[in-house]
Parts: C-alpha cells; sequence; structure tokens
C-alpha cells in the first residue's frame, strides 16, 4: 500500500493516482465528479468558457482520463459495489458511460434540480444528472437499502459554506448522505477520487464511514479559502481523523465483508 494517501484528510492529489494505490474490491461506494473540459470549452457564455474564470481555471480531464478512472473505480469496487458518476446534459446525451459499459452498468439515474436557474442554447440548464453504476453482479434489493430516493432531487447549494468562485461544483450533501446510507454500512470506505469541495467526506463522516479522495486543485493559490475549510473539518471530525497519527501511515484499506 502507497502510504502517499490518508484516511478522513482533506489533500492533494491526482484522481487516478489515488485510484491505483487502493486495493481491489476494498470499497462498496465511489463518488465521481470529473472535469469535463469539452463541453466548456464550446460554449463560452455565461457562467461556462473562459468567461468564467474560476471555473476555468480547473484542470481538465480527457475522455480518455475519465474512462481509465471508471476503470480503476471498478477494480477497486468489490461485486455489486456502485459508482455514482456525476455529469452534465452534454455527457449525458453523448452516452459518456457507456464507453466503460463493459465493467460498470448504468442502473438508475438521479436528475439533481439546485435550483438556480443556469444558461443552455434551448432548454436552460439547472444541475446536473447522477448516473448511478454498478459493478457486476447487477443486484438490488440485496445492496440498496433505501428506497425513498426520489429520481429528482431539489436541493441548494448552502453558499455561505460552498461559495460559487471557489466551488463552482459543489453538490448536494443532502443527497450524497441518502445514496451513502442506503448502499454502506457504518465504518465502510466511501472514495471520492475527484473531492473538490470535500463535501463527499462530510457526509461519510456525519454517518460513521470511512473516506479516501484528493483532489488536484486543492491547496491552490486560487483555493485559498479551502485551508479554512479543510481546518473546520480537523475540529469538526477530529475524532475521526484521530484513527490516523499526524504524520503517520496511511490507511490500510479492507475489503467488505
Amino acid at each position: 500500500m502507497n502510504h502517499k494517501f490518508k484516511l478522513d484528510v482533506p489533500q492533494w492529489g491526482d484522481a487516478l493516482t489515488l485510484l491505483q494505490t487502493l486495493l481491489d474490491g476494498c470499497s462498496r461506494l465511489v463518488f465521481f465528479d470529473p472535469q469535463y473540459r469539452g463541453v466548456m470549452d464550446k460554449l463560452k457564455y455565461g457562467n461556462e468558457g473562459a468567461r468564467q474564470k474560476e471555473r476555468f481555471k480547473l484542470p481538465p480531464m480527457t475522455g480518455d482520463y475519465i474512462d481509465d478512472c471508471c476503470r480503476e473505480i471498478a477494480r477497486v469496487l468489490a461485486p455489486s459495489g456502485y459508482l455514482m458518476a456525476w455529469t452534465d446534459t452534454f455527457n449525458l446525451c453523448q452516452a459518456h458511460h457507456l464507453r466503460v459499459a463493459d465493467v460498470l452498468t448504468c442502473v438508475d439515474l438521479i436528475a439533481w434540480d439546485n435550483l438556480r436557474p443556469g444558461n443552455g442554447y434551448r432548454a436552460r440548464r439547472r444541475g446536473d444528472y447522477l448516473a448511478v453504476l454498478q459493478k457486476p453482479p447487477i443486484r438490488a434489493k440485496a445492496t440498496w437499502r433505501d428506497h425513498g430516493i426520489p429520481t429528482r432531487w431539489p436541493e441548494k447549494i448552502d453558499l455561505t459554506i460552498y461559495p460559487r468562485k471557489l466551488y463552482p461544483h459543489a453538490k448536494p450533501i443532502g443527497l450524497i448522505k441518502r445514496l451513502i446510507g442506503a448502499v454502506t454500512q457504518p465504518e465502510d470506505l466511501v472514495a471520492d477520487p475527484a473531492a473538490g469541495s470535500f463535501v463527499v467526506m462530510r457526509a461519510a463522516h456525519e454517518l460513521g464511514r470511512r473516506f479516501i479522495g484528493c483532489d488536484i486543485s486543492y491547496g491552490d493559490e486560487a483555493y485559498d479559502a479551502q485551508a479554512d475549510f479543510a481546518g473546520s473539518l480537523d475540529v469538526t471530525y477530529g475524532a475521526v481523523r484521530s484513527r490516523v497519527a499526524a504524520g503517520g501511515p496511511g490507511w490500510e484499506p479492507r475489503r467488505p465483508k
């Protein structure tokens, strides 16, 4: 096990590199919010493309890189484990998820309404989509306990915690918590290799789950306020972080039973 990445802390790192350090089948649930650059480069209006400086600074991910990450996620997932893959309208219509259909099957789709009108050449964008991908064997009742999650989920982002200038892709913590509760047990590992605002870590800790994740922008000058956010997590989740001594070894993963 590479000790570079640690458990239960916000940290800098490359998504694919983190995934490659994890053992086969060590997690039941991975969230992935890739930075699709192609559509933003095409739509240079409103809050997309180069016109929104902070969003444009986010490191891009090519289609091949995203595919490589998804294949690593399939390896990391336990049998019948889930990948919650965020996607925008363009990539959903292009069926990007089918590029990894040989290892991950799309079994559901949740539309998140952020209650904030956006842009669009035709219909106005308002939120994103969450493709629910499952590693074979495909099982529903034995792997998903919460059957009250609607396929259309309205939730505003708390801009006092996740200001858009710093976290242009912040995702809804309420939905994330419901999904974590639906498919994992306390002490299970939840992973997020492109963690952004580390909202998945916050949700996992509130539910008593372990977390491992990183973000390539963490610690960048353009995201100075992330240090304050990480500091608040240190206080709020100090009991969880105590499992990993400062400067000590990283987390040794275990496979779900």
